[in-house]
């Protein structure tokens, strides 16, 4: 049996992240999966302000100071305690990994955990342990308390699709209007790297959503045009690829025919130009 290939929704998340901070893409410097030390131990993407001065317009980076920590849960992994310790650990060994003393404040980093559910269990135990949580926007609630990194928990299946386009993508409930709502906002990005985050996104809302994008399919062969051209780099090398396998199963077919015409392997490898290994090896087929 083949072993089941699993989403890769992590680059998908960092993908959507840099897309929907897209504003100020000039202001931040992102590093997926920052490697805490020599161990196999790594944030799923770090975020750092290239100035204090700027002003993030998207509701996600409104929480952000100089350094800001981020891990994302896929829907079939919990977002709890245990993920929020985690997190707290990761903060103080990235402050602890600094090359010079005093080169990252501990008042200048945050944490923001994210997941498409609600963590009701881990916003549950925050207020039975004194900190105070408000959802500061749909769908992102902050956890405050003056002991402790600022906090964002971003529920990314109550986010708002207008302010948060591509974090929204990532589920596996999409319909027919998420569909076409991809579709149109990748035909709007201009730059490469835009859109190969973009490509990162839909191919796991494709992977995950195989329904809603065959119906739209058929309801709108137009959208789907757009695709295709997102698309156009990998169905190029599909189509290349499937052309090579053509010609070499067209070349085994004319071999077999040769072969049941009596002809000799050698008469067969001089009048096609190919090795005679080659046609022994279709022969061995017989």
């Amino acid at each position: 049996m083949t072993k089941e290939v699993k989403t890769q929704w992590h680059p998908a998340f960092c993908s959507a992240v840099k897309l929907e901070l897209i504003e100020n893409k000039a202001d931040l410097d992102y590093t997926n999966e920052y490697h805490l030390n020599s161990k196999p131990i790594q944030m799923d993407l770090l975020v750092i302000m290239k100035s204090k001065d700027v002003e993030i317009k998207n509701e996600i980076g409104k929480i952000f100071r100089g350094h800001n920590i981020m891990e994302y849960k896929s829907p079939e992994d919990d977002l709890n305690l245990d993920t929020y310790v985690k997190v707290i650990g990761y903060a103080c060994m990235y402050k602890a990994s600094e090359v010079h003393a005093g080169d990252i404040d501990l008042n200048d980093i945050t944490i923001t955990l994210v997941r498409e559910g609600k963590p009701r269990e881990l916003l549950k135990w925050f207020v039975k342990n004194d900190y105070e949580v408000c959802e500061k926007y749909k769908g992102i609630y902050y956890v405050e308390r003056t002991d402790c990194f600022p906090v964002q928990v971003i529920v990314s299946g109550e986010l708002s699709v207008e302010n948060q386009k591509w974090l929204t993508l990532l589920s596996r409930n999409l319909n027919r209007k998420d569909v076409e709502r991809i579709i149109l906002q990748t035909e709007k990005l201009t730059q490469k790297d835009e859109k190969l985050y973009a490509d990162s996104v839909l191919r796991v809302a494709v992977e995950e959503n195989k329904d809603a994008f065959r119906i739209s399919r058929w309801e709108s062969e137009i959208m789907f045009d757009s695709l295709r051209e997102l698309m156009k780099e990998d169905l190029d090398e599909a189509l290349e690829k499937g052309t090579e396998i053509g010609k070499e199963i067209g070349k085994e077919e004319l071999i077999l025919g040769s072969l049941k015409k009596n002809r000799t392997a050698e008469e067969i490898a001089d009048f096609l130009g190919i090795p005679l290994d080659a046609v022994k090896a279709v022969e061995k087929k017989l």
